[in-house]
């Protein structure tokens, strides 16, 4: 386990060999709607000290730029999330998913996209069964700490 002190202007950003997960504090107290695959629309309701992660599911060099714009547009935009079936073709294309709320479980098992449950998100296989958890004024990381690089950005 790990603290990492994190400030609301500054992500996050675990790295392993295959993919990124970029963390950020959502800043402010508000909510992200999700669309599910149910026609449902789900309100979650978000504390400023709350998380936003958001999984590159391929290592590139524009990674760190996408996991910018995509906390960007939940968090400032006000973007929803979209909740695909389990089934849709569409999953096995998303460069990026995401996952917001106070705790987030990363797992390369699960189908990219399709789940609305806010606890668990799709990352690679480095990053996968690593538990990320807000706390007061930073983050605490679970998991094979030796596996990936934690790096900060301001």
């Amino acid at each position: 386990m790990v603290n990492i002190p994190l400030q609301y202007n500054e992500i996050i950003f675990l790295k392993g060999n295959t993919g990124t997960v970029g963390v950020a504090k959502f800043a402010k107290n508000g909510q992200i709607f999700i669309g599910t695959p149910d026609k449902d629309e789900i309100v979650m309701f978000l504390e400023s000290k709350d998380i936003i992660a958001v999984s590159s599911l391929k290592d590139s060099l524009y990674s760190e730029e996408g996991i910018k714009s995509l906390i960007f547009l939940l968090r400032d935009v006000g973007a929803p999330l979209v909740v695909l079936p389990s089934d849709h073709p569409t999953s096995k294309r998303l460069p990026m998913v995401a996952s917001c709320g106070e705790n987030i479980r990363l797992d390369c098992n699960i189908t990219p996209g399709t789940h609305p449950e806010q606890d668990i998100l799709c990352a690679c296989d480095d990053l996968s069964g690593v538990e990320i958890k807000a706390v007061k004024g930073g983050l605490e990381i679970n998991g094979n700490l030796n596996e990936f690089k934690i790096e900060k950005l301001r």
